[in-house]
């Protein structure tokens, strides 16, 4: 117990307070599953994902940090949206936190899949924490907050996200999670409701990848903001070999660095990164690990547009149809790609 107390002591000090500013998880692949910050990713990609996330923050400190998420988009081509879901459950000590969010995300683009297009996204959703007295040490017990609080808290929230792609060169994300919310409130109505405060979140990531997209670097940040604490930034590189394996390092400013690892087989993807931390929890706080399995199904099956022969996976000219607004090599015969079209009348002669 006093192992634990003195963790939360430690930490609070050398944090600032940022400990308890901080109400959401913190994930440090979030590139790799960009929805799980922004609900406009919902339905954004060419397929179907479903994504499993384990983090174990300061491994070795009894009472640090664990968050187990999984989050499931699918999208709509013909209506150009998406819905998701983003539940995860997150342990701080004697804190415990579930939270289920729906998501629903609407996307413009221009004639082709591949061009520049803009999207947005709403979620909403139910939170529910709880507070083990029974692992703490109460300094006043017979406090009558004390008394009257049995530890389980209740909440609605929503979140808001907005993304723009550059034709695959340029991605800017801006997101609100908790941007409305009237608080966790006690389930007993008793006067001890807590306070949940709107989380800002910018990223930005630039691709460049060579002529036959065998290799990708791809340059990275995201700031976070919350109100009465400093903002965070995150630096970070990718890079991809032949969209099948890659490499990350990042470093988190007040926090410390980031190196990933990750592979993708056919549908399955799997990702690992280790967090070392710096500054004032060096030598204190052990490493973080984060385990990431995805599976990818339900791809839209897009034809190649104009790429020259033998020249399949070049920049060139590589136009995928989309079914809600389909291009020159539109398919009839596809199933994926019906489309209604007015039945026309044949003309009758009239009778005079």
């Amino acid at each position: 117990m006093m192992k634990k107390i003195l963790f939360v002591g430690i930490i609070l000090v050398a944090l600032g307070g940022k400990t308890l500013a901080q109400q959401i998880p913190l994930y440090s692949q979030y590139f790799a599953n960009p929805f799980i910050y922004n609900p406009a990713w919902a339905g954004l990609d060419k397929f179907g994902s479903v994504n499993v996330t384990y983090r174990n923050q300061w491994d070795g400190i009894e009472g640090a940090p664990t968050t187990s998420l999984v989050t499931l988009d699918l999208p709509f081509f013909e209506s150009r949206s998406g819905i998701g879901i983003n539940a995860y459950q997150d342990n701080i000590g004697i804190f415990r936190q579930n939270k289920v969010m729906f998501s629903y995300a609407y996307h413009i683009f221009s004639l082709y899949e591949n061009t520049s297009y803009f999207s947005f996204g709403l979620s909403g959703g139910f939170n529910q924490t709880s507070i083990d007295f029974n692992k703490a040490y109460i300094l006043h017990p017979n406090d009558p907050k004390i008394l009257s609080n049995t530890g389980n808290y209740m909440s609605m929230e929503f979140a808001f996200g907005m993304n723009y792609i550059f034709k695959d060169k340029f991605q800017i994300g801006f997101s609100i999670p908790q941007f409305l919310n009237g608080g966790i409130r006690s389930i007993d109505e008793a006067d001890n409701n807590l306070r949940l405060q709107p989380h800002y979140l910018l990223t930005a990531r630039c691709t460049l990848k060579t002529y036959d997209e065998m290799h990708r670097v791809e340059p990275m940040i995201m700031a976070r903001y919350v109100q009465n604490t400093p903002a965070q930034l995150d630096f970070g590189v990718q890079y991809t070999f032949n969209n099948m394996i890659w490499g990350n390092a990042a470093y988190r400013m007040d926090y410390g660095a980031v190196v990933g690892a990750g592979v993708s087989i056919n549908n399955l993807r799997f990702g690992y990164s280790r967090d070392f931390s710096t500054g004032a929890l060096q030598g204190f706080a052990g490493g973080t690990n984060e385990i990431m399995l995805g599976y990818k199904f339900g791809f839209l099956k897009s034809r190649v547009y104009g790429a020259p022969k033998n020249r399949t996976n070049t920049n060139i000219k590589r136009k995928m149809e989309h079914p809600s607004n389909p291009g020159p090599t539109y398919n009839k015969k596809n199933p994926l790609y019906k489309r209604k079209t007015p039945k026309i009348q044949p003309l009758r002669p009239r009778n005079n």
